[in-house]
This record gives structure tokens, sequence and C-alpha cells, in this order.
């Protein structure tokens, strides 16, 4: 079978795509066949040199959805044929091999380019607007807002009956706006302007996109203790780092139901061949897209 591979840490262009043994469901694994996959930052910081550090020879993405397509020996809770949710270490390839736990259901009416990013991204921004418990009485600025995990933070935190601040590219801010968050643009000078768009104050903050964000909330005096950053600066300036860990089925399988739904929005930018990845990464790295970029696999 066909996945995607690198030898050297570095740019999109060190990705290529290698002919490998077809992975063997082991106890309690089933064997997924790729419909889609979901790429995202976290990826490119491993492919970089990042830490984690992937040891070489490595492959690359967390998150799909699929098709069953075998079971190894007491794999139970799915049946060949079933349309599936999942997450694992470099899973992007044809077919990946899983263990049950990993995986979660996807609901007929869902599209396999919405079901497959919801693992990682908006399973992270949901993990951390839950976190934050936002309520009626606060005002929450969300970094990076047109972006996978921020598009669901915004979400929810509206949900929640918050007011929303949401930093994006201009060309961003009617998207924005349609879900109810007050859109503002990222760049120098960001605590000022939100100081005139909130001049009560900022009571809590969801950040994807690291300094920027902290230092702005910080100097606008938003206790470190209502900042919660999925961007690795959490320790330098000792704000919260609560995002997802594995698959909590539950949470993706509620998710999964609201998009299915239309109560929850999920936003691609753009879809992807698997033969064309190098391609889909250098979009998700120099693109700004508006919501997340998915390979399609054949």
């Amino acid at each position: 079978m066909i996945a995607a591979r690198y030898r050297r840490y570095g740019g999109p262009e060190v990705i290529e795509l290698a002919a490998v043994a077809e992975p063997e469901p082991g106890p309690g694994e089933f064997l997924v066949e790729l419909r889609t996959a979901g790429l995202n930052p976290a990826d490119v910081k491993v492919r970089r040199g990042g830490t984690p550090i992937a040891p070489l020879p490595s492959g690359i993405g967390r998150e799909f959805a699929g098709v069953v397509v075998g079971a190894g020996e007491g794999a139970e809770g799915f049946a060949i044929g079933d349309e599936v949710i999942g997450t694992g270490e470099w899973v992007i390839g044809e077919r990946v091999a899983a263990g049950g736990h990993l995986l979660a259901a996807k609901p007929a009416g869902l599209a396999f380019s919405s079901a497959a990013v919801i693992p990682v991204a908006l399973q992270t921004g949901a993990v951390a607007t839950a976190w934050l418990d936002p309520g009626p009485e606060d005002t929450v600025l969300v970094s990076a807002a047109a972006g996978g995990v921020g598009y669901t933070a915004c979400q929810l935190a509206v949900r929640r009956g918050a007011r929303v601040i949401g930093t994006a590219g201009e060309r961003n801010h009617d998207l924005l706006r349609e879900i109810g968050v007050e859109p503002i643009a990222y760049g120098p000078g960001l605590a000022d302007r939100l100081r005139g768009a909130a001049p009560d104050g900022i009571t809590g903050v969801l950040d994807q996109r690291g300094p920027e964000t902290i230092e702005a909330a910080l100097e606008l005096g938003v206790p470190r203790t209502r900042i919660n950053t999925v961007s690795g600066y959490a320790e330098r300036y000792g704000v919260a780092h609560v995002g997802r860990k594995g698959m909590d089925r539950a949470l993706v399988e509620r998710l999964a139901a609201e998009l299915a739904s239309g109560e929850l929005r999920v936003r691609i930018d753009a879809e992807f061949p698997l033969h064309d990845i190098v391609e889909a990464y250098r979009r998700l790295e120099t693109g700004h897209p508006a919501g997340k970029v998915v390979l399609t696999v054949p």
C-alpha cells in the first residue's frame, strides 16, 4: 500500500509517498481504509524537528475517517463496512491499523471530509472551551478564530452565552460574524484594539497563536488562570495548556452528531488528493487557511 513518509526533518518537500507493507491488525485492532485525513499544525512542528521529535523515517498525520475492512483477534465494537472516525500517530496512507479505543462511529449523513477533522481540531477546541467554562458574564478572546480549533471554540463559547471576540485576517471577518463572533485583526497594536473593543475587560482567553495573544491578554490584566494556550508557549508564560488527549469517543461522537445536524459548523478550506500531499501541507503552512485542510484518499 501507499503511505506518507519522510526521512529527514524539513519543509513539505521532505514528504514522499512510499510503498510500505500493509498493516496487520493486532489483538483488539481494526484495519481501516482511509477516505480522508486531516492536516494539523502539530504535524508540521514534528516534521520540522520540533518537540516531540519523531524518530526517522517517520509517517505523518493524526486524524482520519474511513471504513473498517478488517479486524484483529478480540476486536469489538465495530464491524466490517462500518464508517469510522479515528486518531493515532502517523496515520496518513491508504490503510491504518487502529485499536478500537481510537475509533468512533461516523454518522451516515456526515461527509468524510468533515468527520476526519474532529479527533484533533474539533476535540481540542471543545476540551479547551470546557476548561474555560465561559458563561453570559464573560468576554472571551479566541485567537486564530477562523482556524480549525478556534472556529470550534468560538461556536461553543457563543453557545454558552459568552461575548466572543476573535482574531483573524480581514478576509475571514464576515465568516466569524456569521457565527456570532466579533472579529478583530491580529498583529501589532492588538492590545490597544482589544482595549477599545472591550473597555470593561476580557475575562478569558483561548489561544492558538502564542506570544502575541498571550502578551496582549496579560497586558490587559487577564489572570493567567483564565488563559489557555495550545500553541506550546504555556510554560514560558505560566498559563494553562489544556487540549485533547487521544480519543474521547463520547465527545467525538457528540461533535459528529452536531455536525451532521447542522448545530455545529466546520470549515473545510481546501481538499487535496493524497498524491498532492506536499501541496496540501504547503497550503496549511503558507496559505493562512480559513478552516481545515483535508486529504482525500482514493
